[in-house]
């Protein structure tokens, strides 16, 4: 088992109309009354996440509080390794704090299933659900898709022209981006583990073995290298793409590259804790993230909105023609923990 920007204010404000009007004036569907009135007795849902960055993770949060006036809602927000191997620990002590867990590591889901950590619901916004989402979620009910992060380049373009970005992952290797390369520890980040499972995969451990040449600056989390090609510390980043289309939203110089051997998409899941202390809170919150509102917040930050009635914000590039890699859960979850041991055998760190 392994243990291991204001980016977003713009989407913020624009969704600070969505649910401003007065708790009277809601509308609620009569299954969402119910887990409301239950969710009132309760306070307030705990949501630990790390698929997200703060900004969003709070943003959203608010906007719940919004549709629920009586329901607190507190992000608790960190890295892959650290928000698991938190609420492992909590689970371990039969002390369980949070009541919702998100991550871009769906192989956390599978542990945490073998620990009985995780409760079974089927949000009713599952039927809204893009179908390819939905089916990449646990048909059983432990958790689904929530979020959609596509692993590609992110380059600087006051440093970097577009004709001489990098086209391909292999591309990557060439010298000419020795110490230009920003990317992420899989010891710290989840969706980076899954990314180093699915490109040793596709290329082998000697794709790691050629980047390690070009000594890329390794930070814990995604946004970090992200941030780094921002400041111009750093021409280019393994990154998501929905960092380097927020960030190019916002003015900032950076723009994205979607490979030509395809996006990294890794698994990004969230499920209900089975000793959740706010369990109906923490239903209500499932629903609100698969909610028309979240979905809205997602495609005004330039990120994939999962429900068929929301569409994809312009410029955002289309899945559905795109090349994918991808990493299967059941069978990375063997391979993160000799995967990233491998990493830190070959980058020193």
């Amino acid at each position: 088992m392994k243990f291991a920007t204001k980016t977003f204010a713009a989407a913020a404000a624009i969704c600070a109309g969505l649910a401003s009007m007065p708790a009277s004036a809601q509308s609620y569907e009569p299954w969402e009354q119910e887990l409301y009135d239950a969710a009132k007795e309760e306070g307030g849902v705990v949501w630990y996440v790390s698929q997200t960055t703060s900004e969003m993770a709070n943003a959203i949060c608010a906007e719940f509080a919004k549709r629920y006036p009586d329901v607190t809602c507190d992000a608790i927000r960190a890295t892959g390794s650290v928000t698991f191997q938190r609420v492992m620990q909590e689970v371990q002590a039969n002390a369980v704090q949070g009541d919702v867990y998100s991550s871009n590591d769906d192989t956390d889901f599978v542990e945490m299933l073998k620990a009985d950590a995780l409760a079974a619901y089927k949000p009713h916004n599952l039927e809204h659900m893009l179908p390819s989402m939905k089916a990449a979620g646990n048909q059983d009910g432990y958790w689904y898709a929530s979020n959609i992060s596509p692993y590609g380049i992110v380059y600087n373009t006051d440093l970097v022209p577009a004709d001489e970005a990098p086209k391909t992952w292999n591309d990557l290797l060439d010298p000419k981006w020795k110490d230009q390369l920003a990317i992420a520890h899989p010891g710290f980040s989840g969706s980076m583990s899954m990314f180093t499972v699915a490109v040793e995969e596709a290329y082998g451990w000697e794709y790691f073995e050629k980047l390690e040449a070009n000594k890329p600056q390794i930070g814990r989390s995604v946004s970090d290298g992200y941030n780094l090609v921002v400041s111009g510390e750093r021409k280019v980043a393994i990154a998501p793409i929905t960092l380097g289309l927020g960030g190019k939203m916002g003015g900032k110089p950076v723009d994205i590259v979607v490979p030509e051997d395809g996006l990294m998409l890794p698994p990004s899941g969230t499920g209900l804790l089975a000793a959740a202390p706010h369990p109906n809170a923490g239903k209500l919150f499932e629903e609100f993230l698969l909610g028309k509102e979240a979905a809205q917040m997602l495609a005004d930050a330039h990120r994939f909105p999962l429900r068929s009635d929301v569409p994809t914000a312009d410029g955002v590039p289309s899945l559905a023609n795109t090349p994918m890699i991808t990493a299967n859960p059941g069978t990375a979850a063997e391979k993160v923990g000799p995967t990233t041991e491998k990493f830190r055998e070959t980058f020193g760190i």
